[in-house]
């Protein structure tokens, strides 16, 4: 789904149709999916349907029958992309100022922390050490993974942080390391 935010900010006139009977696979997924694309401003949706869908000749598995559709389509929340409100502008302005501090926290300790990640560069300079620490690596994982989930984020959330800081790590090491 990341792929249609990119898309969206990149082509904004640009249609985006979902096909969640072929993302997921599954027809019991096909809600969910709906409406997360909803969600995320696409424009339409493939859905499979079949009168009979356990015995269609292909894709049985993510087709739903013609009154399940319907369902789908009931079910689903179409939600407007702004509000034309005061009130609504005037929270979200204050919530937004809020996430901005943030944001603005988050790099500057992400700076701090590649200056550190220097440090250990020049370190593993001085006594001849490999950059990937595979062990410390591993032990990170695990606790940024612990102390997400305690904090109500998801896992795969946190693990794609810390590849990307880790990965952000080893660069700024490999960069004092190999300075001649």
């Amino acid at each position: 789904m990341q792929l249609s935010i990119e898309l969206q900010n990149k082509f904004p006139d640009l249609p985006l149709i979902c096909d969640p009977s072929h993302i997921t696979g599954r027809r019991d997924m096909i809600q969910e999916v709906s409406q997360q694309a909803l969600d995320l401003n696409y424009d339409g949706l493939i859905i499979e349907t079949h009168t009979d869908p356990d015995n269609a000749w292909s894709d049985a598995a993510q087709q739903v029958t013609p009154t399940k559709l319907k369902q789908i389509f009931e079910d689903l929340r179409v939600r407007k992309e702004t509000e034309a409100n005061a009130d609504y502008d005037s929270k979200m302005a204050g919530l937004r100022i809020n996430i901005d501090e943030y944001d603005n926290k988050l790099i500057e300790l992400l700076g701090k922390r590649m200056k550190v990640s220097e440090q250990i560069g020049a370190l593993k300079k001085e006594f001849n050490v490999a950059v990937l620490q595979n062990k410390r690596w591993s032990e990170i994982l695990e606790k940024m993974t612990t102390q997400g989930r305690e904090k109500g984020l998801n896992e795969e959330f946190i693990i794609d942080i810390f590849k990307a800081i880790h990965q952000e790590s080893i660069s700024h090491q490999e960069k004092v390391i190999n300075k001649q």
